[in-house]
């Protein structure tokens, strides 16, 4: 099997959650890394037995990669992206691919006039429990949808390592960007494209730089609707769930968890479902798709669905609260 060479950018906390996934990986060798400070590229080469680049051209000129990983802040990805495309380099980019819908096409469209993967590290889709979910609508157990509920929240800052995340700029619709962008990927995979939307953002606790809990509600092209909440200061959650007219069904503890109940039941029932490391599952579609010149699942495209999804979440709440057409 082809050993397929990788180089990163941005060598944070989730660079090195990502360099840590890496080892776990066969064929697969983290050759390079890049940072703005020499600091963190030492630091980081040091740990990760890999080389440190001076410069972002001397990271992209090395003919040896065959794909680029984007760990950097959200408003960078546009850039390093095109600068990653140019220099013919596949990408795989972490989520939100972008923070509005006219840098996300062009990201989609210099992959696509240079030749090189896009991918967006929306890896909750691939979880045990979402998968099942999937095959529960797919093949009808669940009836006609009617509803889909998410939650994804964890007390997630403020941090002074990483004070980039609590800045408006980086991170609109509060817990959005960094959390709820994974259930928008949900729902898209689940559900299908999403009609209209309406959100409410709000902060309780002064002198926190971000909304602290920000809702939608939303109707598909199915005409079914669904709800997203999503925080950065309450405890852990991460649950989905879908319910039609025969049945519901639940991914709980972060995909680790179904539980499904027929309409005439009035309990649910557990399911076992496989515990997979999503970021490790991820990383080894960006490889593969490499190595066998395939589109991943979670392409550009898909990718700035999100992007969409997020840009109408601030003008609904912006505009007070108003429907969004998408």
């Amino acid at each position: 099997m082809q050993t397929i060479n990788l180089g990163i950018i941005g060598l944070g906390n989730w660079g090195k959650k990502l360099a840590s996934s890496l080892e776990q990986i066969d064929h697969v060798n983290l050759l390079t890394c890049f940072a703005r400070t020499k600091e963190k590229r030492d630091f980081f080469s040091k740990q990760y037995k890999c080389e440190s680049k001076n410069t972002l051209e001397e990271f992209l000129n090395d003919k040896r990669i065959h794909g680029v990983i984007i760990a950097t802040p959200h408003t960078t990805h546009v850039n390093m992206i095109k600068a990653s495309a140019e220099a013919k380099k596949n990408i795989m980019v972490e989520k939100p691919l972008a923070l509005n819908s006219n840098d996300a096409k062009m990201c989609v469209d210099i992959a696509l006039k240079n030749n090189v993967i896009l991918q967006v590290a929306h890896y909750r889709r691939l979880l045990a429990a979402t998968r099942l979910m999937k095959d529960y609508i797919s093949d009808s157990r669940l009836g006609n949808i009617h509803h889909f509920e998410s939650n994804f929240s964890r007390p997630f800052g403020p941090d002074p390592n990483r004070p980039w995340r609590d800045q408006d700029a980086e991170a609109p619709a509060g817990a959005f960007t960094a959390l709820g962008v994974h259930m928008i990927d949900n729902l898209l995979y689940l559900g299908g494209n999403i009609e209209k939307l309406c959100s409410l953002s709000s902060s309780f606790d002064s002198g926190i730089p971000l909304d602290d809990i920000t809702t939608v509600m939303m109707q598909f092209e199915s005409g079914a609707h669904g709800i997203i909440n999503t925080s950065l200061r309450l405890p852990f959650v991460a649950s989905l769930s879908a319910h039609g007219n025969l049945g519901s069904c639940w991914s709980e503890e972060d995909g680790t968890k179904f539980f499904s109940q027929k309409i005439n039941e009035e309990k649910r029932t557990e399911i076992s479902v496989s515990k997979i490391n999503g970021v490790i599952e991820n990383l080894k579609v960006f490889c593969d798709c490499i190595r066998n010149s395939k589109t991943p699942e979670t392409s550009g495209p898909e990718g700035a669905k999100v992007v969409r999804i997020l840009e109408a979440i601030k003008e609904s709440y912006e505009s007070k609260n108003k429907f969004i057409r998408i």
